[in-house]
């Protein structure tokens, strides 16, 4: 499948999950995440805050439960600048001040938050619409995390949230995708560092 079938399919499947379905996929997600321990070793993790309208995972719960499991780990965030279509990054705590852009994407007020660079981050949590057995995924199209996670350190843990399952194969992947160390999903844990072949 491209990443046009794959995105309009998934929008869809999406679009059919109500608020209910969202809260219980999302707290089962988090219980993978923590029991899987993938960020025990990282001292800062950039998450995403959720596009309610999208039915996004709500990072709020995994964000929650990170704290209460690695009261070490600090959390950043960002804002996106339109116009360069990247990414600034802030620390995230109980005092943020977050308002919604645009997009309906909450952001962190820049003025009042300790802006965080990407070579600090050890782990990045990354939305995605639908992600294949190789480790690549399809997001908005927008391009916003490809080049964000390009800026990250190689060694950097690019972990995915997905509501579903991988499908087989995206068939249009190209040079500028950057793709997944490991996929978390209500029922599974997929890890794709040693199996991915080279494009």
């Amino acid at each position: 499948m491209t990443k046009a079938e794959i995105r309009r399919e998934f929008r869809q499947r999406r679009r059919n999950l109500d608020d209910t379905d969202v809260l219980i996929h999302t707290q089962a997600l988090s219980n993978q995440l923590i029991e899987a321990d993938l960020l025990k070793d990282s001292k800062t993790v950039h998450a995403f805050l959720p596009i309610r309208r999208q039915k996004e995972v709500d990072n709020y719960i995994v964000i929650h439960n990170l704290r209460q499991s690695y009261p070490h780990v600090h959390i950043a965030i960002s804002r996106s600048d339109a116009q360069a279509r990247e990414m600034v990054h802030y620390r995230y705590t109980d005092q943020t001040e977050i308002l919604e852009n645009e997009w309906g994407i909450p952001e962190p007020v820049p003025q009042l938050g300790l802006q965080i660079a990407p070579e600090e981050l050890d782990a990045v949590l990354v939305p995605l619409l639908a992600f294949d057995r190789r480790g690549y995924r399809v997001g908005y199209g927008m391009g916003f995390y490809d080049r964000f996670l390009a800026q990250c350190r190689p060694d950097v843990l690019k972990i995915g949230l997905s509501f579903f399952e991988p499908v087989e194969s995206i068939s249009d992947v190209d040079n500028f995708d950057i793709p997944l160390t490991a996929c978390v999903t209500p029922k599974s844990i997929w890890r794709f560092e040693e199996s991915r072949p080279h494009l």
